[in-house]
């Protein structure tokens, strides 16, 4: 099916997002709005979308502000803006939406989110619940798992649980972030920062062959990855600061309070993804939110890394995704 490629004023004021619409095949069923996550862009979801379009459903999704074809050059991958970076981005997501309904207006639509992009897709439910019919959060965090044990123990960061963390490398990024923004501005790419983010990501893996390895079992996917100068960047400080606080405002109570009761939660993740905390941040996300009355679906898949839809089960996941959709949208006709 070939894409509706196009690009909307960004809620910063001063770049155009890119963005495409995937029309489904047949008579379509709902909306799939896709929420990219850190370091990548919307085009390395087109085989997902090619398959939720075979199955019924309208695909739509945007770059990012500091991501893909949104930014003017190289240079301003991974920076949002000078203020409210995150929140500008949860907002454009806003905008995908509105021009997705606008073009089907009588569909329902589910917002999908993964990494990065689910931070971002958690605090669009809270702000937007009455646009989507259900979420998808896929390769999320709790906001307590940390890879930076070493880092933040050499600076007075108490380690806990067993090497757990509480939100001390939420702290950290935020507090170094913070300082070196005055050290060198907020466009610096700060190899401390990106050790605190990823340093340990591979720890786990036996004889990693790339830095990227954890992002997936898949070989072909890691080295497409590696090489693509739209994927394979450090974070400026600015990128870092949001990224840090977009998961401090999820991983609030408050964010759990907000959440409308009313709208199915997916959960997936996996057993070897160092983002989710290998499946045990997960899995806490989907207790906090049953404890506040969600209905959540959660699944962890045993062997899987970060990106579950270029994971070497990528069509088990695909098909997981499908159920729900089918499922959350029957319920809905039903009603």
């Amino acid at each position: 099916m070939e894409r509706i490629v196009g690009a909307f004023s960004s809620s910063d004021g001063q770049h155009r997002c890119h963005y495409f619409i995937m029309p489904a095949v047949g008579e379509p069923k709902g909306i799939v709005q896709i929420s990219h996550g850190m370091c990548e862009y919307i085009e390395r979801y087109v085989d997902f979308a090619e398959f939720l379009s075979q199955m019924g459903y309208v695909v739509c999704a945007n770059d990012h502000l500091g991501h893909g074809h949104t930014v003017f050059s190289l240079d301003e991958l991974g920076y949002f803006s000078p203020v409210d970076g995150w929140q500008n981005a949860v907002r454009d997501l806003h905008r995908m939406t509105l021009i997705a309904k606008k073009r089907f207006p009588q569909l329902p639509l589910v917002l999908l989110g993964h990494s990065m992009g689910s931070f971002l897709a958690r605090a669009y439910a809270a702000k937007y619940p009455h646009e989507c019919s259900a979420f998808i959060f896929m390769g999320t965090a709790d906001g307590f798992a940390t890879n930076a044990e070493d880092i933040c123990g050499s600076i007075g960061f108490d380690v806990k649980d067993g090497g757990r963390l509480s939100s001390a490398a939420i702290k950290l990024l935020l507090a170094q972030g913070e300082i070196l923004a005055k050290l060198h501005t907020d466009r610096y790419r700060s190899p401390l920062l990106d050790k605190i983010g990823f340093g340990k990501n591979n720890e786990r893996i036996d004889s990693p062959r790339t830095k990227y390895d954890w992002i997936s079992r898949d070989e072909q996917i890691v080295d497409k990855y590696a090489a693509d100068e739209l994927c394979n960047y450090t974070f400026t400080v600015n990128g870092f600061i949001n990224l840090a606080s977009a998961l401090w405002y999820v991983s609030n109570e408050k964010w759990f309070r907000a959440i409308d009761k009313s709208k199915p939660v997916m959960l997936l993740g996996g057993s070897c993804d160092p983002v989710g905390n290998y499946g045990k941040g997960v899995l806490r996300v989907a207790r906090l939110l049953e404890e506040h009355g969600c209905n959540v679906t959660v699944k962890i898949y045993d062997g899987a890394r970060h990106e579950l839809l270029n994971e070497i089960n990528r069509e088990e996941v695909y098909l997981d995704i499908e159920r729900f959709l089918s499922d959350v949208l029957y319920k809905k006709a039903d009603s």
